[in-house]
């Protein structure tokens, strides 16, 4: 009997340890489903950010033309795919940051006296360095939301722009305030709460990007519509209709540019001087109220990649003379 106590401690041991490795046993489970989980999230934002985005576009790109986007009726993978306009410029700010990020972690590796400068000067100005860092990494965002807001005082825009303006605005102030407790209070670059995936700040930076990303995607749609109003863009193509017999035209002879032809429907807009006029009048022909219509490009085809490749065929059949 003596002997039992020991027995039973040691049995109560093992079974608390065999207990405790149970959920780390576990745990690439759980670890799996959670990167399985993370990367849906990914995704499923990621897609819908496109279509937003492409759907601000195709709305200020036709609705600048005077033209309602509905009447089209565009298929969500088309207007996904609007988004490529203008990927270049919204990955812009992601790039530099994480440019500049890993820029920062070379060269701190490769020059320790690099590292050790920014210990000294975090050590030395505290709480105001890691401020001025910290809105160094923002300001971009900062400053789109400050400009956004200028823009929408200056010039009139739809209601759905003034609501997305005045968005920003709010968060670019909770960005701003956030960065300032986030220095002098926890005493933390906003970098290191992303890397610890902490919510707030991603929350906060990913909504004032996609804000941001949505501006400049209106912006960017109103400059393309306006380069086919004045025949600039090198997709503008003038349209000419002979109407069918029986059917009123109220056409004009000439001048009209061909912006769209769907559902049946020419859609066709007059051609603008520069500046194009902020209420230019478009058109819907139905296919069968013509009996043939005439298209032609504006401006000239561009060549040259036609003259490259016919520059290399010519430079494959030209024999070569044998060297001695």
């Amino acid at each position: 009997m003596e002997h039992d106590a020991p027995d039973d401690a040691a049995e109560a041991a093992e079974a608390a340890e065999a207990a405790e490795a149970r959920p780390d046993e576990r745990s690439p489970v759980f670890g799996s489903a959670q990167r399985v989980v993370e990367s849906a999230v990914i995704a499923v934002a990621t897609s819908t950010g496109l279509y937003l985005v492409g759907s601000v576009y195709t709305d200020a790109y036709y609705g600048r033309m005077s033209i309602e986007v509905t009447s089209l009726d565009l298929t969500p993978p088309f207007i996904a795919l609007q988004s490529a306009h203008v990927f270049g410029s919204l990955l812009e700010y992601p790039l530099a940051l994480l440019f500049f990020y890993l820029l920062y972690r070379l060269l701190t590796s490769r020059i320790p006296r690099l590292r050790s400068w920014y210990d000294r000067a975090r050590q030395r100005f505290g709480r105001v360095f890691l401020l001025i860092v910290n809105l160094v990494i923002v300001l971009p965002l900062v400053i789109s939301a400050v400009q956004a807001g200028i823009d929408a005082g200056m010039a009139s825009t739809s209601s759905v722009l003034s609501e997305i303006t005045g968005l920003m605005g709010t968060l670019g102030s909770l960005l701003v305030f956030y960065v300032i407790w986030l220095s002098f209070g926890p005493r933390q670059v906003i970098i290191s709460q992303i890397r610890e995936r902490k919510l707030i700040p991603i929350v906060l930076l990913a909504a004032l990007y996609l804000l941001d990303s949505l501006i400049a995607t209106a912006n960017g749609a109103v400059e393309d519509a306006e380069l086919l109003l004045t025949g600039e863009a090198d997709s503008s193509i003038e349209i000419a209709f002979t109407i069918a017999e029986g059917v009123h035209d109220t056409l004009p002879s000439s001048g009209l540019l061909l912006v769209t032809a769907r559902n049946g429907n020419y859609y066709v807009v007059e051609r603008q001087p520069i500046p194009p006029s902020r209420r230019p009048v478009a058109y819907i022909v139905p296919f069968d109220s013509v009996d043939s219509a005439r298209m032609q490009r504006v401006n000239d085809a561009d060549l040259a990649l036609e003259d490259l490749v016919d520059d290399i065929m010519d430079e494959l059949a030209t024999p070569i003379a044998p060297s001695d």
